[in-house]
């Protein structure tokens, strides 16, 4: 049994997944099996999956018709033979230390290992820490921060698991973004151990065009409801966490609802109102809430005050002179 699983779902990203497969490569360890799943890509990026696959015994690529990110992790899992599991996204890469420095507390038979990350916009690179010290992390400060959704976001590609983690976890196939935010808070519910590794290990592309990176209303409303919902478990258990995550989805189903053309607005009128009650409720708490920093405060307050749409317009103006 490999000592880590590292399953990629892979989906039209001919231009990226070369580098990622070869960023894996680099690790040169017999102690890992890599899983892509290529989620029915209508590029090459599922023929050059095959020849990656090929040259390498650990690489194991399925074909399936698509289904979404989410179909393809649950497949991933399915397949995963390893006693950890590791994401990684395909037109994303990771360091050349990358496993020599995770797979030490792996073997310490951590729950949960978790690292910085460096994020990567056309020629920009941005590292981006969530300490300055490696440390061991408790679970109601590792949720906090996790629910917060500034410093530590619930990407996975940032963090290894225990596969045992992942027992009856289901990622949402119904779901059109988030489908790792939909499950991490509960995996992170049965850890007993989780540990920081202070140091750059991932890096992540930041494309325009990619699905992460889209933000429409729907998708902004899909994003608002599983964040809300999160928020609503937790707090069922008896966890204590902020509400800001949530009503940050709500400002952003807000902007974009004014970004919107007026034939999308109409259905979403009930969306957008319930939003809007949500930050108006919550507007004391925003405003006094020493983790919201001053730039995010004056949008919940342009919202709260009804002028978010006019300065948006203003906004849509000054782009075109």
């Amino acid at each position: 049994m490999p000592l880590l699983s590292v399953i990629i779902p892979v989906y039209n990203v001919q231009d990226y997944i070369g580098e990622c497969f070869e960023s894996i490569i680099m690790q040169n360890t017999d102690c890992m099996e890599v899983i892509c799943i290529d989620d029915g890509s209508t590029d090459d990026s599922g023929k050059i999956c095959d020849e990656y696959a090929k040259k390498n015994a650990n690489i194991i690529v399925v074909h399936q018709e698509n289904k979404g990110v989410a179909a393809a992790r649950n497949l991933g899992l399915k397949l995963a033979s390893g006693e950890y599991i590791a994401w990684i996204d395909p037109d994303d890469y990771i360091s050349e230390n990358w496993f020599e420095i995770i797979s030490v507390k792996l073997e310490n038979s951590i729950d949960i290992v978790f690292f910085d990350y460096t994020l990567v916009r056309n020629k920009k690179r941005i590292e981006k820490k969530f300490a300055s010290v490696s440390q061991y992390i408790s679970k109601d400060f590792f949720l906090e921060a996790l629910v917060l959704d500034q410093v530590l976001q619930s990407q996975l590609w940032q963090k290894v698991f225990k596969k045992e983690l992942f027992e009856d976890i289901v990622f949402p196939e119904n779901v059109i973004c988030m489908e790792d935010y939909a499950v991490l808070h509960k995996i992170v519910l049965k850890t007993e151990n989780i540990y920081y590794i202070s140091e750059s290990l991932y890096f992540y592309r930041l494309r325009e065009k990619s699905l992460v990176n889209t933000v429409d209303v729907i998708k902004s409303i899909n994003c608002y409801l599983i964040s809300k919902e999160r928020y609503q478990y937790l707090l069922n258990l008896g966890v204590s966490v902020s509400n800001l995550g949530y009503l940050m989805q709500a400002l952003g189903v807000c902007v974009q609802f004014y970004k919107t053309n007026n034939n999308i607005r109409q259905k979403h009128i009930d969306e957008l109102n319930e939003c809007k009650y949500e930050i108006n409720s919550n507007i004391k708490s925003i405003i006094f809430n020493g983790k919201c920093n001053i730039v995010l405060k004056l949008k919940f307050l342009l919202c709260y005050l009804g002028l978010l749409n006019v300065v948006i317009i203003m906004y849509k103006s000054l782009k075109k002179v």
